[in-house]
C-alpha cells in the first residue's frame, strides 16, 4: 500500500514490515532513528510505548494516549496519530456520520477502542458504551476519555444500540475460527457494523446475514495510511492508489488472480 504511493508520487523510498519484541523496543526504536529511518507505523503492542519514548508529541497523539506513526525530527521521534481522524475519515466516505452522532457500541478497551471513542466524541456521539470481557477496563478507558457521555460494561449481554453503530475493537476475527466478539442476535437494531479487522470477518458476515449494513476495517487503514504518508512527505495521496495497492495484496494472499475473481 505504502510502496503504491511512493511510486505514485515519485519518491525514492521503501517500506517495510519489521517484527520487534515488546521487550525490545525502547532499542529498536532508537536504532530505527540512528539509521536514517525517516518515518515509522507502528502497531499493537507498541503505540502506548513509542509515544512514551518519542521525544515529542502531536496533540492527537497525547489526547489518544497512543500513537501509530512517527515523523523523523533532527531530534529523535515526533509520535502522531492517524488512526482517530482516519476512523472519522472513514465514517464520512461511508455516509455514517449521523449515526456516529448517536449511541456506539465499541467493542473492546484497547488502543484501537481509544482511538476510535476518540473519533466519536469529536463527531458529537450521544453516548458511547465501552464492553470489554474486563469490565474493569473498560472503566479504566472510561475515565480517561474525560468528557462526553461514556460507559462502561461487560462484552457478555452487551446489544446494539437501535439505529446506532456497533465498533469492533478487539482483533478476535484476525484468525479463522475466531468467535464472534458479540451474538449475531445482538446485532439486531443496529444501522451498521464496523469491524476493524479486514477483509470480511466473521462479524461482517453475520451482520450482513441478519440484513444489517457491516464494513471490514480496509477502508480505515486507507484513510489513516493516507495521512502517515503526507506526515512523512508533505503530499496527501490519492486514496484509490492505496486501496487498490491493498485490494490487489488481499486477493493474491487469497490466491485469486490479479485483478480479482474471474469468471469462466
Amino acid at each position: 500500500m505504502m510502496n503504491a504511493a511512493f511510486r505514485a508520487a515519485g519518491i525514492d523510498a521503501v517500506y517495510e514490515a519489521r517484527e520487534i519484541p515488546p521487550e525490545r523496543w525502547p532499542a529498536a526504536m532508537e536504532a530505527l532513528w540512528r539509521d536514517g529511518i525517516a518515518g515509522a507505523n507502528v502497531t499493537v503492542p507498541h503505540k502506548e510505548g513509542a509515544l512514551a519514548a518519542a521525544r515529542e508529541a502531536s496533540d492527537t497523539a497525547r489526547e489518544i494516549g497512543a500513537a501509530n506513526t512517527l515523523i523523523r525530527t533532527d531530534d529523535g521521534w515526533r509520535a502522531d496519530n492517524t488512526d482517530g481522524p482516519g476512523f472519522i475519515t472513514w465514517l464520512v466516505e461511508l455516509g455514517l456520520t449521523d449515526a456516529a452522532r448517536k449511541e456506539t457500541l465499541v467493542l473492546g478497551a484497547g488502543g484501537s477502542a481509544r482511538e476510535v471513542a476518540w473519533a466519536l466524541q469529536r463527531m458529537g456521539a450521544e453516548r458511547i458504551r465501552i464492553a470489554n470481557r474486563s469490565v474493569e477496563r473498560a472503566e479504566e478507558l472510561v475515565r480517561t476519555l474525560g468528557e462526553g457521555e461514556a460507559t462502561a460494561e461487560s462484552i457478555d449481554g452487551a446489544r446494539a444500540p437501535e439505529g446506532g453503530l456497533v465498533v469492533n475493537c478487539t482483533s478476535l476475527g484476525l484468525r479463522d475460527g475466531d468467535p464472534l466478539p458479540i451474538g449475531a442476535q445482538a446485532l439486531a437494531g443496529a444501522k451498521a457494523v464496523l469491524d476493524l479487522v479486514y477483509p470480511d470477518t466473521a462479524l461482517v458476515l453475520a451482520a450482513r446475514r441478519a440484513g444489517i449494513r457491516a464494513e471490514h476495517g480496509l477502508g480505515m487503514l486507507v484513510h489513516q495510511g493516507c495521512l502517515a504518508f503526507e506526515r512523512w512527505t508533505s503530499r496527501l495521496p490519492g486514496p484509490r492508489v492505496l486501496a487498490g495497492a491493498a485490494a490487489e495484496e488481499t486477493r493474491r494472499r487469497k490466491g485469486e488472480p490479479p485483478g480479482g475473481r474471474r469468471s469462466s
